[in-house]
C-alpha cells in the first residue's frame, strides 16, 4: 500500500490522523502535488490517494468549520470525509461520497526537528504555500509578492501549532473529576454583519458561566478570553484574562466535574467536542447544528440542554449532585470516542482498515 499526500495542506489540522495513517500504509508515505494538480490549495483540508496494486482511491478530508461542500475536490475524490457533515443541507442523495466524522483536533505527531524538516520540504514540493497562487517564475521575475513575510509566517505557524499541542496520547480519562469544579476557559469570538457570534456562540458561552457562578457549591475557573474583545457590553462580567497553557488546560479539564460545548463559529462542532469525548468528560451542550457518525444520546454519553441560562444551571446542579450519572456519562462519552472518534475509528469510516 502507497500512501501520496498533498503537501499543501496545514500540519496542524491534519496531523491527527497522520500516526494512524502511517501505521495503515506500514510508512510507504510519500508527498507529492503531482496527483492533485488540477486542484487549487487546500487550506485547512487534507487530500490523499492509496494505491494498493492497480487499484487508486482518492479521498478528501474537509477539516474546516463549515458544512458547505467543496464541489472541485467532491468531484475529485472518492471518498469525502467531514467533521461538520450537515445531512440537512448536504443530503446523501446528492452527495453519496460524503462521511460523517467525529470532530477531530490538532496533535503533536512528531518532533520539532521532523516537524520543521517536513514543512520544509513540502515548501520546496509546494512553493505557492508562501507565494498565495503566484506562479514561482514569476516570484523569481521580483513581481509584488511579500515572499519573506509569507515565509516568516508559514514556518512560525508550523512551530506555534507544534509548541501549542500535545501527542494524542494525553487524551485520556486518567484522573478522577473533581466533585465541586468546574473549569471553562474559552474564546469570546468576534462579532459583524455576518458572524453575528454575540447571538450565538458568545452568548450561550456566557450562559453557561453566569449558571455556574450563581451556584454557591460551584468552585468555577475560567470566563471568556479573546484577542479581538466583543464590542458588547454584555459580556464583561464573564470575560478574563487567565491565560493558562495547554498542558494546564488539558489538566484542569480532566479535573474538571463536566464541561460546556455548543456548536462554535459558523456553528460548527470544534475541536472541543472531539477533545471532550476523547477526555471522555460529562459534557453538557446545548443542541449541535451538524450532524456524527452516529447521533449522542441524552443521559448516555451527553447531557442536552436549552439555550438559556436556568436550563444550564439546572443542569450542572443536578450534575454537581449526583456523581453516579457523571460517571455514567464520563464512560458513555470515552466509549463513543472509542468507536467513532479515535483515528483508526476515523479512518475504518473512511473505508480505510
Amino acid at each position: 500500500m502507497k500512501l501520496i499526500i498533498d503537501p499543501r495542506s496545514s500540519c496542524s489540522y491534519g496531523s491527527f490522523y497522520m500516526e494512524e495513517l502511517k501505521q495503515v500504509c506500514k510508512n510507504n508515505l510519500h508527498y507529492s502535488v503531482n496527483p492533485f494538480k488540477t486542484l487549487g490549495l487546500i487550506g485547512n483540508n487534507r487530500r490523499f490517494v492509496i494505491e494498493e496494486g492497480d487499484k487508486q482511491t482518492k479521498y478528501f478530508l474537509a477539516l474546516n468549520d463549515s458544512y458547505r461542500i467543496h464541489e472541485q475536490d467532491y468531484e475529485w475524490c472518492d471518498v469525502y470525509g467531514s467533521v461538520n457533515a450537515n445531512f440537512t443541507h448536504c443530503p446523501q442523495e446528492k452527495y453519496p461520497k460524503l462521511v460523517s466524522l467525529v470532530p477531530s483536533f490538532g496533535v503533536r505527531d512528531s518532533s520539532l526537528v521532523e516537524r520543521m524538516l517536513s514543512v520544509s520540504m513540502n515548501l520546496c514540493r509546494a512553493p505557492e504555500m508562501v507565494t498565495r497562487g503566484v506562479e514561482w517564475n514569476k516570484v523569481k521575475q521580483k513581481e509584488e509578492v511579500k515572499l519573506l513575510p509569507n515565509i516568516k509566517h508559514y514556518f512560525g505557524r508550523a512551530y506555534k501549532t507544534w509548541k501549542n499541542r500535545l501527542p494524542l496520547s494525553v487524551y485520556n480519562n486518567d484522573i478522577t473529576s473533581d466533585d465541586n469544579y468546574v473549569f471553562f476557559l474559552s474564546t469570546l469570538w468576534y462579532s459583524d454583519e455576518w458572524n453575528k457570534n454575540d447571538e450565538g456562540v458568545n452568548l450561550r458561552r456566557a450562559h453557561f458561566i453566569r449558571a455556574c457562578k450563581s451556584i454557591l457549591t460551584c468552585q468555577y475557573e475560567g470566563g471568556l478570553l479573546g484577542d479581538i474583545p466583543s464590542s458588547n457590553e454584555q459580556f464583561m462580567d464573564v470575560t478574563t484574562n487567565q491565560r493558562v497553557a495547554f498542558p494546564d488546560w488539558i489538566e484542569k479539564t480532566k479535573h474538571s466535574a463536566l464541561v460546556f460545548n455548543t456548536p462554535a463559529f459558523w456553528d460548527c462542532h470544534g475541536w472541543k467536542l472531539g477533545e471532550y469525548l476523547a477526555l471522555g468528560k460529562c459534557i453538557v451542550s446545548t443542541k449541535l447544528s451538524n450532524d456524527l457518525p452516529h447521533p449522542l444520546e441524552h443521559g448516555v454519553n451527553i447531557h442536552f440542554v436549552e439555550d438559556n441560562k436556568d436550563a444550564m444551571r439546572e443542569a450542572v446542579e443536578y450534575i454537581l449532585t449526583h456523581p453516579d450519572y457523571r460517571h455514567k456519562l464520563e464512560k458513555g462519552a470515552r466509549a463513543y470516542w472509542e468507536k467513532y472518534g479515535t483515528p483508526a475509528a476515523s479512518l475504518k469510516l473512511l473505508g480505510i482498515e
